[in-house]
């Protein structure tokens, strides 16, 4: 065996050393701490699956202290740690990825302005695809007007905006003391009723936009555009955790 070897078998054997010291000593913790034998266990397993799911030391120290003042507590009405907590590698991961609650899971309006704006978009798109491939006379008469690339962007645009804000509006919000409170109920309808009017006064108005700055695509290119702006968007959801939209939660429904 090389030095280099002998040297970095040494330094595993101390580290092993260490991580069976530190066990012992969170053991013991566990032990002193006044807990059932079911719930001490379920400490130390605890204890194991923040190591394997990467919790850094100072993080788990406050978790596990977290935890066991919780259990401390359940113990005196009965509960254990299983009906409080489920699974060790269950509560594990809930502790190292905490759901968010419903008033940090509200999406900001720009977020949901871009999302709607970009689902629109994919939706007329695709739309004047299919008609363009089942009756090719659509787009060859469309010379100019809402098949044009120029109208149907800014319809998504406006729309997005639109649905952006009626979302804003009809979400309560939050106080300081996490009380939730709602506009009043003539309010959200005039303002919704108002958002939708401006947007199809927009969709109106963009039929008078010019061919030379309003062309129009074949079907095909259509399709295209509407297909991908569509997982554009699903990505876009992803990546932003959006709540909310046409899809009514995330987009891949992950953990908050």
């Amino acid at each position: 065996m090389s030095e280099q070897e002998q040297k970095n078998a040494a330094a595993g054997q101390r580290q092993r050393q260490h991580l069976k010291e530190d066990r012992q000593k969170t053991g013991m913790m566990f032990e002193n701490a006044g807990l059932t034998r079911k719930n001490e266990d379920f400490m130390y397993q605890l204890n194991k699956q923040l190591d394997a799911q990467g919790a850094t030391a100072e993080a788990k120290s406050a978790l596990l202290e977290e935890t066991m003042t919780a259990l401390l507590e359940g113990q005196k009405t009965g509960q254990t740690a299983k009906g409080l907590f489920g699974t060790p590698t269950k509560h594990a991961d809930e502790l190292l990825h905490p759901k968010k609650t419903p008033a940090e899971q509200q999406t900001s309006t720009v977020l949901m302005s871009v999302d709607n704006g970009l689902m629109f978009f994919a939706i007329f798109t695709f739309m004047f695809g299919l008609m363009g491939l089942m009756q090719p006379s659509t787009l060859k008469l469309a010379q100019h007007g809402s098949a044009g690339l120029v109208a149907i962007i800014l319809v998504a645009v406006a729309g997005g905006a639109a649905f952006g804000f009626v979302n804003k509006i009809l979400l309560p919000t939050v106080d300081e003391n996490g009380k939730q409170h709602r506009r009043p109920l003539w309010l959200r309808i005039v303002l919704v009723l108002g958002a939708l009017v401006a947007w199809i006064l927009v969709y109106m108005l963009v039929a008078f936009l010019p061919n030379a700055i309003n062309p129009v695509l074949n079907a095909w290119a259509y399709l295209i555009l509407g297909v991908a702006t569509f997982f554009g968007d699903v990505y876009f959801r992803q990546r932003y955790h959006i709540v909310g939209g046409f899809w009514g939660s995330s987009a891949n429904r992950r953990r908050r």
